[in-house]
């Protein structure tokens, strides 16, 4: 959808935002830093903060209230993910998405609901703190956002998103709501601080037919409804995450023996719509023994699986997997793919015997032409098909080198090609083998 522009027409659009909640998602905390760059200090130690995953989130709200907000659908579905799950860090997310719902008297819309969770500790920061600053933070920057009171805008432009005042409520320790309107309709933002939980739902959306815009009143309310629900279950006792379905094959253990300690993860990431998918990303990297304040580097890297049951028909796993096979070779015919940023190549795909119906192998390497002198980031990608399914393992990262920086026999972090196809196909196999 392009920019609303916000002009006479639709003025009722900014009464709607009068009353409360929403607001533009914060950023999420930092991925994985790359393994190549040398470490200075120590790990921070970690304080123990519960475990939660996307399904969790997902079963804390009512099915009926639920599919009050989002009914399911054939354009949309369920997205559930577990992105951080370390001593020191968590992070849940749970949404639904529908783009052709009834929304009822015949109108057709879009309508999205959103969950997040997260909390984080360090050696200097404990996670309350963390929590509080933090929320402190988002609530100041709700406060700038502001720009239609009584009705009005008040900035002097006619365009872009705008922000109705905030709203306080009375879930967890503290919370307060937000609305707008913007590109993706209007919608209502509840943050909530929950103990070291910061916690964030986001509801609205846009109509096809009918009024523009979803009743502000409507969508604040049941993105409270959601609010309330998630803050109860943040302040419970913590209950056992048990992994299930695809990616509860590999144990880390599993990837320890097919590559090196430690292992942390997996983070869980599925799709229940039409073409149902599971990402499983574990983070691998060497434990390096070292005094406080030396420079080292280890080697590791992000391993990550990707499930697809794409179902049967012309469009199928086969179809899907052929066209794969002859995009990379497309890539490595033309010389790789990229941009004055960044830059891929592609050595050439190699068949693999004894792995579902058929796979394939292809090692890539990403520069930045901007940084000739950086080494590349390997990958190794392996392809695999299985009835209506396909496959994809990838690893990232080195696997050789590191260690204490200048020490003798030093060597700087690197892939090699041998360790890692030995590696992952090792746990290719296990994996297939495990597969229901």
């Amino acid at each position: 959808m392009g920019v609303v522009v916000l002009i006479g027409a639709v003025a009722g659009g900014w009464l709607l935002l009068r009353q409360g909640g929403g607001g533009e998602p914060r950023p999420k905390l930092s991925a994985i830093g790359d393994p190549r760059e040398p470490v200075r200090s120590p790990v921070a130690k970690a304080v123990k903060l519960r475990p939660i995953s996307g399904d969790q989130l997902c079963a804390a709200i009512p099915d009926a209230l639920r599919k009050s907000m989002v009914t399911d659908g054939r354009y949309g579905g369920r997205d559930a993910a577990t992105a951080a799950a370390t001593e020191s860090e968590k992070r849940a997310s749970c949404s639904w998405s529908n783009s052709k719902m009834d929304v009822g008297n015949g109108v057709i819309g879009y309508r999205h609901l959103s969950i997040s969770v997260e909390a984080k500790s360090s050696e200097s920061r404990d996670a309350l703190t963390y929590a509080k600053e933090r929320f402190a933070d988002d609530k100041e920057s709700a406060v700038r956002r502001v720009n239609v009171r009584d009705g009005k805008r008040v900035d002097g432009k006619t365009s872009g998103s705008s922000f109705g005042e905030i709203k306080e409520l009375q879930y967890g320790d503290a919370s307060y709501s937000q609305s707008s309107i913007g590109h993706s309709g209007l919608k209502a933002v509840v943050r909530v601080l929950q103990g070291p939980w910061l916690i964030e739902i986001e509801y609205g959306g846009d109509n096809r037919t009918g009024n523009k815009y979803p009743g502000g009143d409507e969508v604040r309310a049941a993105a409270n409804k959601v609010a309330e629900r998630i803050a109860a279950e943040m302040a419970k006792d913590a209950g056992k995450v048990k992994l299930t379905g695809p990616c509860a094959i590999l144990a880390a253990r599993d990837i320890e023996a097919a590559f090196f300690p430690a292992v942390e993860g997996p983070s869980v990431g599925g799709n229940d719509g039409r073409i149902k998918q599971t990402g499983c990303t574990w983070n691998i990297t060497e434990a390096v023994e070292h005094e406080p304040g030396q420079e080292y580097t280890a080697r590791g890297g992000r391993l990550n699986v990707h499930v697809t049951d794409w179902g049967g028909g012309d469009s199928g796993s086969a179809f899907q997997f052929d066209r794969d096979a002859k995009k990379y070779d497309r890539y490595r015919a033309q010389g790789g793919i990229g941009n004055e940023v960044s830059h891929t190549t592609y050595e050439p795909r190699q068949q693999i015997a004894g792995l579902g119906d058929k796979a394939f192998a292809v090692i890539s390497a990403t520069t930045d032409p901007r940084e000739p002198e950086r080494p590349p980031r390997m990958e190794l990608l392996i392809k695999v098909l299985a009835g209506d399914r396909t496959v994809e393992f990838t690893f990232r990262g080195t696997t050789t080198g590191g260690g204490i920086v200048g020490a003798d026999g030093y060597q700087a972090p690197a892939f090699d090609p041998s360790t890692a196809r030995e590696g992952l196909e090792k746990l290719a196999k296990s994996f297939m083998s495990g597969l229901q």
